[in-house]
């Protein structure tokens, strides 16, 4: 047996093996050696579960929705699944609410109990481990926020975490959080108790204070929640901090792609090994009681690794993804797709039915997952997650390759093609498109470069990640113009003489020299991550598996999907025989949906014409380690 959807939690069970939870709501059973033991049936319309707990031979899940799931330990047996709209507390309901989608991982546990925030964020569930009875409907004790993490680690000083950076202190018995801390901007993700220390460390998403979206990692809290330390090692989400059996290591690492070990032998936070090259960004973490650690990477990936970071062995799980769609100069009905493998090229073609896909070339690179792409004349130039930039032409020849100075986020083309403008953490990089050679480096105060662009006169535009965006005249090294909007970016481009930015906050419309001028986001869950305009309709997507419509003029809300079978990241407009605009959706899993957007809006204006996967192929990766010397 292998895997074939996209894992999502991992939880080390000593005496049982390696419990998954997966993209469609089910759990599997692995062994040591990353080989499939069993799996438990499928549900139906199986959602990604994010949060996993295993208690007295019960495996607890939470699914994105809301619902809470409980299987069989020993047979992976579904038993209940209580269902996220109507188990609830209706008295407190703002009429016509429904639950809110999220990826929550907390689950408490704690004395026979199971507690965990609801469907509806505002209201905490109580269960009964034993027999999954509701006992008890109250509010949630992280206030309007999702629980994100549970820590029962202590005998008596329990702590829980939210989304909006809060720390709490106090007790599951008595249910009184009452201890409080503000540690982050976002998410704490993990809390865990550190018994050779008698402290608590907990993970960062954005940071904060002066470091807010500049730099991020692990902090650690005394047990009266007082900040002892901080290691700030991350410029993206930190997803995870877990221990060696003894405790004389930490492990922790997230987005960044990296994994660092800490000596945890004395009080000071001492990183001693860093691990990189994994083939994706890391969403989780588990360790057996042996000391054998087991990395989850995004993409589906599980590696196994010795407790000093060497590599054992990979899963060689086969994934997916769409990560950035682009027309091609030469005519917009050739999609050039950035995938997993490489480069894939479609090509929209008139049928009966309305417009299809056809994919032409299928392109693997060798790299890691190519990121973005940017097309110039003849073909592409993309960036991958290994620090690479490559030009290809159609046919699959490679015209030029290039390392990066730092981990790349988006690659965009100058007006006439002759140059190629690279944002990355390092700052950004301009190079000649035909050969690759460097033109110029570029800097806003010292800060990773998370996206950039090219406006239609040639200037250059950064944004860092905590927001600021700078106007660079074509052959200027300082910036004619500033804003700090204060949100942190994923996008950006120029059209219609205005500038387009996507992140947090949503999609906004810039006007260089004045500032925003619109804003579009309203319910969508999380991040923005990208978006389209066309025909006088705004099309964004977001973290929240959503994609929603609006009207560009008014800002009328039009359409929303939110029961999405995975991560939108890619849009792109294609046209029908005559004319009409369709959206093309590129997700995780290798999945393209092309879209109607003909639907009056009291009906959604969405209207799904059909699915194309793209093959999944095994990921290729080489691990190396830098030690705590090394890195100075």
């Amino acid at each position: 047996m292998e895997l074939t959807d996209r894992v999502i939690r991992i939880l080390y069970v000593g005496g049982v093996g390696l419990i998954a939870s997966d993209s469609f709501g089910r759990v599997h059973l692995l062994d040591d050696d990353l080989n499939v033991v069993r799996s438990s049936p499928r549900v139906p319309n199986g959602r990604p579960l994010y949060g996993l707990a295993v208690a007295d031979g019960w495996v607890i899940g939470k699914d994105r929705m809301g619902a809470v799931l409980r299987w069989s330990l020993d047979t992976l047996d579904l038993v209940n699944r209580l269902d996220p709209a109507t188990v609830c507390d209706p008295a407190k309901l703002i009429e016509g609410e429904e639950p809110s989608p999220v990826s929550s991982r907390g689950i408490g546990i704690w004395g026979g109990r199971v507690f965990v925030t609801s469907g509806y964020h505002v209201q905490m569930l109580v269960l009964d481990l034993e027999t999954f009875e509701v006992i008890e409907i109250r509010d949630n004790m992280c206030g309007e926020s999702p629980m994100e993490w549970a820590s029962t680690d202590h005998s008596h000083r329990h702590a829980i975490s939210d989304k909006n950076g809060n720390l709490r202190f106090g007790s599951f018995e008595t249910m009184e959080f009452s201890d409080h801390v503000k540690l982050d901007d976002g998410n704490i993700h993990r809390v865990r108790y550190d018994a050779r220390h008698d402290r608590f460390w907990c993970t960062q998403d954005f940071g904060e204070g002066e470091t807010a979206d500049i730099a991020n990692g692990v902090v650690v809290v005394s047990m009266n929640g007082e900040k002892e330390a901080e290691a700030l090692f991350a410029r993206d989400d930190v997803e995870f901090v877990i221990f060696s059996p003894d405790y004389s290591k930490a492990y922790s690492g997230g987005f960044d792609s990296e994994l660092h070990i800490f000596d945890n032998s004395s009080r000071e936070l001492r990183i001693d090994r860093t691990i990189s090259g994994f083939s994706h960004q890391l969403s989780d973490i588990t360790v057996s009681p042996a000391g054998d650690v087991y990395v989850l990477c995004q993409d589906g990936e599980i590696v196994r690794l010795t407790g000093d970071g060497d590599f054992v062995r990979g899963l060689g799980f086969k994934r997916q993804a769409v990560w950035d769609i682009q027309q091609s100069l030469e005519d917009p009905a050739v999609l050039y797709c950035a995938t997993d493998s490489g480069v894939a090229v479609a090509e929209v073609r008139q049928r009966a039915s309305g417009p299809t896909l056809a994919v032409v070339e299928d392109h693997q690179t060798g790299h890691g997952f190519t990121r973005r792409i940017a097309p110039v004349d003849g073909g592409w130039v993309g960036i991958t997650r290994d620090r690479q930039v490559f030009r290809m032409a159609r046919g699959g020849e490679r015209q030029w390759t290039r390392s990066l100075p730092g981990l790349p986020h988006t690659v965009a083309a100058s007006p006439d093609r002759a140059r190629v403008l690279i944002a990355t953490n390092a700052g950004a990089l301009e190079l000649d498109a035909p050969t690759g050679a460097e033109r110029t480096t570029l800097q806003v105060d010292g800060l990773p470069v998370w996206t950039g662009c090219y406006l239609p006169t040639g200037e250059r535009v950064l944004a860092t990640r905590n927001g600021v965006i700078a106007v660079f005249g074509e052959e200027a090294d300082e910036p004619r113009w500033r804003l700090d909007q204060g949100e942190y970016p994923k996008r950006m481009w120029a059209q219609d003489g205005l500038l387009y930015v996507v992140g947090d906050g949503g999609l906004k419309e810039i006007e260089i020299g004045r500032g925003e001028t619109r804003r579009w986001g309203d319910l969508l869950s999380n991040t923005a991550e990208n978006a389209t305009i066309s025909d006088g309709v705004v099309c964004a997507s977001s973290y929240g598996m959503q994609i929603a419509a609006y009207a560009y003029e008014g800002d009328e809300f039009l359409g929303f999907m939110e029961d999405l079978p995975d991560y939108p990241k890619a849009l792109s407009i294609v046209r029908g025989s005559d004319g009409a605009p369709h959206l093309l959706a590129g997700c995780r899993t290798g999945l393209l949906s092309l879209y109607r957007m003909d639907k009056p809006a009291a009906e959604g204006t969405f209207a799904k014409l059909e699915d194309r996967w793209l093959p999944r192929r095994a990921t290729r990766y080489s691990l190396s380690a830098a030690s705590y010397s090394e890195q100075q």
